[in-house]
């Protein structure tokens, strides 16, 4: 049989011989899709700098007043051009931010932004979102209230930012309840929106919530969540019902996220019940709430504490007794020279060092 020297005539090598040739071939096609879209990268990036150097100074001139000369913005860089005015939008106050605002709606940004949100893709949407909460825009609201209840937590969480940007008042009651539940929403980031909203805004909303997810039966991961979130509120207005979700609820987690926000004196008796409740982690809330609103008598608690199993419980003990009114570095070495519990004792010697060394 005449053929190719490069060619195999057993059916098996033939074989072997014509899948390494896929593979050179599949790689090659690999390489050059992957130089290609470097290509595409780095087109799109000097396209994005030659723009930006070319809109920078225009929305820097609005600072002083809004430009005269109004750019033509390209579809494929509407997208840029959006992302660089919310950064100047959110970079200044004033009529610096009122200026931004007339530019934007000389230049119809909002229509742009209604468009996006409708057809644009994750990353578009994002910022038309962004575009229209800081513009103000009421046209969305529904539409925005929607897609708070978005599977996507980027987008839902936007949602909900652009919301309270246009109207807090209006969408707080029922937002709390939202933030509440989303447990996909990092909390960090929930607690800086309320308090970008300010306690007036929010300690209403905050208390109502609360309330009826403590009647709800198994409601307690969200009260948790809601005690925490509680931070941003007027803390007089919220004692009495922190104090009361401490002292009737029988889970732990409840119990130690509400101690971290008594700062009543009034509330002592119920942080020192607390001070002998099973769970450590609401033993060592108790021990740290007593260091900031205890009183000189609690001094013999503490030193009681300094014999915790838990070595996190024996520390904030520790800490809060040099807190104490009227407490100094002399009165931890009395005690610890005196206590029988050598891990007190320990405990007492390294907070003594800390002390020391601040």
């Amino acid at each position: 049989m005449s053929g190719s020297p490069w060619v195999p005539h057993d059916p098996l090598l033939l074989l072997v011989f014509q899948i390494g040739l896929g593979v050179i071939a599949c790689s090659i096609l690999m390489l050059l899709a992957v130089i290609v879209l470097r290509l595409r990268l780095v087109y799109r990036q000097r396209r994005e700098r030659r723009y930006t150097e070319l809109w920078q100074p225009l929305l820097a001139e609005c600072v002083f007043a809004v430009p005269t000369n109004l750019p033509q913005i390209p579809r494929g860089m509407r997208y840029h051009f959006l992302k660089l005015w919310n950064y100047h939008h959110e970079s200044v106050v004033g009529n610096a931010r009122k200026n931004l605002e007339v530019l934007a709606e000389a230049m119809r940004l909002d229509e742009i932004a209604r468009q996006m949100l409708t057809s644009g893709n994750t990353r578009e949407r994002l910022i038309a979102i962004m575009t229209l909460g800081h513009l103000g825009d009421r046209t969305q609201w529904h539409e925005l209230r929607e897609l708070v209840t978005d599977a996507s937590p980027i987008v839902s969480l936007a949602a909900a930012g652009a919301l309270l940007t246009i109207d807090a008042g209006a969408t707080m009651a029922w937002l709390v309840t939202v933030m509440a539940a989303r447990e996909d929403w990092p909390l960090s980031r929930v607690v800086a929106m309320l308090r970008e909203a300010g306690p007036s805004r929010t300690t209403a909303s905050l208390i109502s919530a609360i309330q009826a997810a403590a009647q709800v039966e198994g409601g307690s991961r969200q009260v948790v969540r809601l005690l925490r979130m509680m931070e941003t509120a007027h803390t007089e207005r919220i004692a009495p019902v922190v104090g009361q979700i401490v002292r009737e609820s029988a889970e732990p987690e409840v119990v130690a996220a509400g101690l971290r926000l008594l700062q009543d004196p009034r509330d002592l008796d119920t942080v020192r019940a607390c001070a002998r409740h099973e769970a450590w982690f609401v033993r060592l809330s108790a021990a740290r709430v007593l260091g900031k609103i205890g009183e000189a008598a609690d001094a013999r608690l503490l030193t009681g504490m300094l014999a915790d199993p838990s070595w996190w419980v024996r520390y904030h003990a520790a800490k809060s007794l040099l807190a104490l009114p009227s407490a100094s570095i002399e009165d931890l070495e009395k005690i610890r020279d005196a206590h029988p519990d050598r891990y007190a004792v320990d405990m007492l010697s390294q907070v003594i060092a800390e002390a020391r060394a601040s």
